[in-house]
């Protein structure tokens, strides 16, 4: 056997890896479900306070309702390259520009965190990350309920209008379940 056909078939061979270990993780994680990291999260950073006495109008009778926020994680390490930085750039300006009122009114927050800080690095294990990543969190009631990465930001960030309609779908369903 001489060493081209060798060396072909061990780059097969990895390539066929590759696919495979891409295909599971995407199908292995699409939107997580992960309160039991919620205790945890909260002691790095929690929830702002917000009013959440409301008087119902009919009755005149105060009630608690529940609290919701949105948080989009940029996770970043030190090091970064011009797509990393890009894909962070993006990810705040879609943000910014299509949810201003949500942002104002603390229902939205857009947080990039460095995960190579020792205080951040919690975060790698609890949303399984990889990679630099744009992850939205929804908390209600100061327990966070769901979680989602988003994945595509790295297909897109080669393309700002496809980047931007990707974000502002994914905040969108979020922020529609925060009500």
């Amino acid at each position: 056997m001489n060493i081209k056909r060798i060396l072909s078939i061990s780059l097969l061979m990895f390539i066929a890896f590759s696919i495979v270990f891409l295909v599971h993780k995407e199908f292995s994680r699409k939107t997580h479900d992960n309160a039991n990291t919620y205790a945890e999260m909260q002691t790095q950073n929690p929830l702002p306070k917000q009013n959440s006495d409301i008087r119902d109008k009919q009755t005149g009778v105060r009630s608690q309702a529940m609290r919701s926020q949105v948080i989009a994680y940029y996770f970043h390490g030190t090091y970064r390259c011009s797509t990393c930085q890009t894909i962070e750039q993006y990810s705040r300006d879609a943000i910014e520009q299509y949810f201003s009122k949500e942002l104002d009114d603390k229902t939205l927050e857009f947080k990039p965190l460095n995960v190579d800080e020792p205080e951040n690095k919690h975060y790698i294990q609890d949303y399984e990350l990889f990679t630099k990543s744009l992850v939205i969190a929804l908390y209600k009631d100061d327990k966070q309920v769901k979680w989602k990465n988003l994945e595509d930001v790295w297909k897109y960030a080669g393309d700002k209008d496809k980047f931007y309609q990707y974000v502002k779908g994914e905040v969108e369903n979020f922020l529609k379940e925060s009500e």
